[in-house]
Protein backbone atom coordinates (compact mmCIF):
# COMPACT_ATOMS: atom_id res chain seq x y z
CA UNK A 1 0.00 0.00 0.00
CA UNK A 2 1.79 3.62 -1.50
CA UNK A 3 0.40 6.42 -0.25
CA UNK A 4 -3.19 5.86 -0.03
CA UNK A 5 -5.64 8.39 0.69
CA UNK A 6 -9.48 7.80 1.25
CA UNK A 7 -11.80 10.63 2.12
CA UNK A 8 -16.10 10.47 2.11
CA UNK A 9 -17.10 13.50 0.45
CA UNK A 10 -16.02 16.32 2.29
CA UNK A 11 -14.08 14.15 5.18
CA UNK A 12 -10.56 12.72 5.33
CA UNK A 13 -10.41 9.61 6.60
CA UNK A 14 -6.42 8.29 5.58
CA UNK A 15 -4.07 10.57 4.67
CA UNK A 16 -0.83 9.35 2.69
CA UNK A 17 -0.65 6.00 3.94
CA UNK A 18 2.60 3.76 3.28
CA UNK A 19 2.18 0.37 4.58
CA UNK A 20 4.36 -3.08 3.61
CA UNK A 21 3.23 -7.01 4.76
CA UNK A 22 6.12 -9.16 3.54
CA UNK A 23 5.96 -12.31 3.20
CA UNK A 24 6.47 -14.33 6.41
CA UNK A 25 5.62 -11.54 8.61
CA UNK A 26 2.42 -10.54 10.43
CA UNK A 27 1.69 -6.47 10.63
CA UNK A 28 -0.40 -5.56 13.60
CA UNK A 29 -2.53 -2.35 13.39
CA UNK A 30 -3.91 -0.85 16.37
CA UNK A 31 -6.04 2.16 16.89
CA UNK A 32 -9.38 3.35 18.20
CA UNK A 33 -13.00 3.32 16.76
CA UNK A 34 -13.04 6.01 14.31
CA UNK A 35 -9.16 6.18 13.55
CA UNK A 36 -9.44 4.67 10.13
CA UNK A 37 -8.03 1.18 10.91
CA UNK A 38 -11.45 -0.39 9.33
CA UNK A 39 -10.74 1.48 6.37
CA UNK A 40 -7.28 1.24 5.72
CA UNK A 41 -8.29 -2.74 6.07
CA UNK A 42 -11.08 -2.86 3.65
CA UNK A 43 -8.98 -0.89 1.14
CA UNK A 44 -5.94 -3.86 1.81
CA UNK A 45 -9.08 -6.59 1.08
CA UNK A 46 -10.18 -4.71 -1.74
CA UNK A 47 -13.33 -3.86 -0.17
CA UNK A 48 -13.50 -0.20 -0.79
CA UNK A 49 -11.04 1.72 -3.47
CA UNK A 50 -8.68 4.51 -2.49
CA UNK A 51 -9.60 7.90 -3.41
CA UNK A 52 -5.46 8.24 -4.29
CA UNK A 53 -2.44 5.48 -4.15
CA UNK A 54 -1.50 2.32 -5.08
CA UNK A 55 -2.32 -1.60 -3.99
CA UNK A 56 -0.65 -4.43 -4.73
CA UNK A 57 -1.82 -7.71 -3.72
CA UNK A 58 1.06 -10.49 -4.46
CA UNK A 59 2.48 -8.78 -7.25
CA UNK A 60 -1.12 -7.83 -8.74
CA UNK A 61 -2.25 -4.67 -8.90
CA UNK A 62 -5.26 -4.85 -6.95
CA UNK A 63 -6.94 -1.45 -8.12
CA UNK A 64 -6.58 -2.62 -11.42
CA UNK A 65 -7.36 -5.92 -10.88
CA UNK A 66 -9.32 -6.53 -8.05
CA UNK A 67 -10.55 -9.96 -8.89
CA UNK A 68 -7.03 -11.27 -9.76
CA UNK A 69 -5.83 -9.53 -5.98
CA UNK A 70 -8.99 -11.42 -4.45
CA UNK A 71 -7.99 -15.06 -4.94
CA UNK A 72 -5.11 -14.11 -3.00
CA UNK A 73 -6.66 -12.80 -0.05
CA UNK A 74 -8.17 -14.31 2.82
CA UNK A 75 -10.44 -11.71 4.92
CA UNK A 76 -12.38 -11.54 8.42
CA UNK A 77 -13.82 -8.46 8.41
CA UNK A 78 -16.29 -7.22 11.25
CA UNK A 79 -19.23 -8.81 8.63
CA UNK A 80 -18.75 -12.33 8.58
CA UNK A 81 -19.45 -12.27 4.79
CA UNK A 82 -21.38 -15.19 5.36
CA UNK A 83 -24.72 -16.34 3.45
CA UNK A 84 -27.31 -16.85 6.60
CA UNK A 85 -30.01 -18.93 4.80
CA UNK A 86 -26.98 -21.85 3.95
CA UNK A 87 -25.68 -24.25 6.54
CA UNK A 88 -22.09 -23.52 8.06
CA UNK A 89 -21.20 -26.98 5.43
CA UNK A 90 -22.90 -25.23 2.30
CA UNK A 91 -21.01 -22.39 3.10
CA UNK A 92 -17.55 -23.46 3.38
CA UNK A 93 -18.60 -25.47 0.05
CA UNK A 94 -19.91 -22.61 -1.86
CA UNK A 95 -16.24 -20.81 -1.13
CA UNK A 96 -14.48 -23.49 -1.88
CA UNK A 97 -15.77 -23.86 -5.23
CA UNK A 98 -15.42 -20.61 -5.96
CA UNK A 99 -11.65 -20.37 -5.11
CA UNK A 100 -11.90 -23.66 -7.53
CA UNK A 101 -10.32 -26.09 -4.98
CA UNK A 102 -9.70 -29.59 -6.56
CA UNK A 103 -10.72 -31.06 -3.13
CA UNK A 104 -13.26 -29.04 -1.55
CA UNK A 105 -15.14 -31.37 0.69
CA UNK A 106 -11.49 -32.52 2.34
CA UNK A 107 -10.42 -29.42 2.53
CA UNK A 108 -14.03 -28.03 4.31
CA UNK A 109 -13.55 -31.30 6.78
CA UNK A 110 -9.75 -29.95 7.46
CA UNK A 111 -10.76 -26.47 8.44
CA UNK A 112 -13.87 -26.97 9.69
CA UNK A 113 -11.94 -29.57 12.01
CA UNK A 114 -9.20 -26.55 13.16
CA UNK A 115 -11.60 -24.12 13.85
CA UNK A 116 -14.58 -27.32 16.17
CA UNK A 117 -17.04 -26.23 13.77
CA UNK A 118 -17.69 -30.34 13.23
CA UNK A 119 -21.19 -29.72 15.47
CA UNK A 120 -22.62 -27.68 13.42
CA UNK A 121 -21.75 -28.40 10.47
CA UNK A 122 -25.45 -28.73 9.46
CA UNK A 123 -26.56 -25.55 11.01
CA UNK A 124 -28.14 -22.11 9.41
CA UNK A 125 -25.62 -19.45 9.60
CA UNK A 126 -28.68 -17.64 11.18
CA UNK A 127 -29.10 -19.72 14.11
CA UNK A 128 -25.50 -19.50 15.14
CA UNK A 129 -24.09 -17.49 18.52
CA UNK A 130 -21.87 -14.46 17.19
CA UNK A 131 -18.77 -16.70 18.26
CA UNK A 132 -19.52 -19.91 16.10
CA UNK A 133 -20.12 -16.94 13.34
CA UNK A 134 -16.85 -15.73 13.61
CA UNK A 135 -15.32 -19.49 13.23
CA UNK A 136 -16.94 -19.75 10.27
CA UNK A 137 -16.01 -16.31 9.07
CA UNK A 138 -12.43 -17.44 9.47
CA UNK A 139 -12.66 -20.85 8.28
CA UNK A 140 -14.11 -19.32 4.79
CA UNK A 141 -11.00 -16.69 4.99
CA UNK A 142 -8.28 -19.75 4.98
CA UNK A 143 -10.42 -22.40 3.35
CA UNK A 144 -8.07 -21.62 0.05
CA UNK A 145 -4.62 -20.47 1.97
CA UNK A 146 -4.42 -17.35 0.43
CA UNK A 147 -0.63 -15.84 0.53
CA UNK A 148 -2.84 -12.61 2.48
CA UNK A 149 -4.86 -13.66 5.65
CA UNK A 150 -6.63 -9.60 6.62
CA UNK A 151 -8.07 -9.81 10.39
CA UNK A 152 -10.22 -6.68 11.70
CA UNK A 153 -10.36 -7.08 15.26
CA UNK A 154 -10.56 -10.95 14.78
CA UNK A 155 -10.43 -11.51 18.82
CA UNK A 156 -14.16 -10.20 19.04
CA UNK A 157 -16.63 -13.09 19.69
CA UNK A 158 -13.97 -16.04 20.75
CA UNK A 159 -13.78 -17.60 23.47
CA UNK A 160 -9.78 -18.10 24.94
CA UNK A 161 -10.31 -21.37 23.30
CA UNK A 162 -11.07 -20.07 19.75
CA UNK A 163 -8.41 -17.12 20.58
CA UNK A 164 -5.41 -19.80 20.78
CA UNK A 165 -6.69 -21.32 17.77
CA UNK A 166 -6.33 -18.18 15.49
CA UNK A 167 -3.15 -17.19 17.39
CA UNK A 168 -1.43 -20.86 16.03
CA UNK A 169 -3.07 -20.23 12.32
CA UNK A 170 -1.34 -17.13 12.14
CA UNK A 171 1.66 -18.80 13.52
CA UNK A 172 1.17 -21.06 10.70
CA UNK A 173 0.71 -18.53 7.86
CA UNK A 174 4.04 -16.98 9.04
CA UNK A 175 6.00 -20.47 8.96
CA UNK A 176 4.54 -21.01 5.20
CA UNK A 177 6.26 -17.56 4.32
CA UNK A 178 2.52 -15.50 4.17
CA UNK A 179 1.63 -12.32 5.93
CA UNK A 180 -1.15 -11.62 7.79
CA UNK A 181 -2.46 -8.17 8.40
CA UNK A 182 -4.09 -7.51 12.12
CA UNK A 183 -6.17 -4.38 13.07
CA UNK A 184 -7.07 -5.06 16.78
CA UNK A 185 -8.09 -2.89 19.88
CA UNK A 186 -6.01 -5.60 22.25
CA UNK A 187 -2.56 -5.91 20.58
CA UNK A 188 -1.81 -7.89 23.61
CA UNK A 189 -3.57 -11.08 22.18
CA UNK A 190 -1.10 -10.87 19.37
CA UNK A 191 2.55 -9.14 21.23
CA UNK A 192 4.04 -12.77 20.90
CA UNK A 193 3.40 -13.45 16.67
CA UNK A 194 3.84 -9.55 15.31
CA UNK A 195 6.79 -9.18 13.32
CA UNK A 196 6.13 -4.78 13.32
CA UNK A 197 3.23 -3.06 14.83
CA UNK A 198 2.16 0.43 13.96
CA UNK A 199 -0.54 2.60 15.64
CA UNK A 200 -3.19 4.77 13.44
CA UNK A 201 -4.47 8.27 14.72
CA UNK A 202 -6.60 10.28 12.68
CA UNK A 203 -5.95 8.30 9.71
CA UNK A 204 -2.21 8.54 9.58
CA UNK A 205 0.00 5.61 10.65
CA UNK A 206 3.37 5.24 13.21
CA UNK A 207 5.53 2.69 14.17
CA UNK A 208 5.29 1.28 17.35
CA UNK A 209 6.98 -1.18 19.22
CA UNK A 210 5.06 -4.13 20.85
CA UNK A 211 6.67 -4.87 23.96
Amino acid sequence: MESVHKRYGAADVLYDVDIDVPAGNVIVLRGANGSGKSTLLRIAATLTSPSEGKLFVNGVDALRQSADARRHIGAVMHSPMLYSDLTVRENLLLFATLCQLASSDERVDEVASRLHLQPRMSERVRNLSHGYRKRVAIARAIIHAPPLLILDEPETGLDDSSLADLVQIIDEWRSQDRSVLIATHSVENFTSTADTAYAIEAGQIRPVTTT
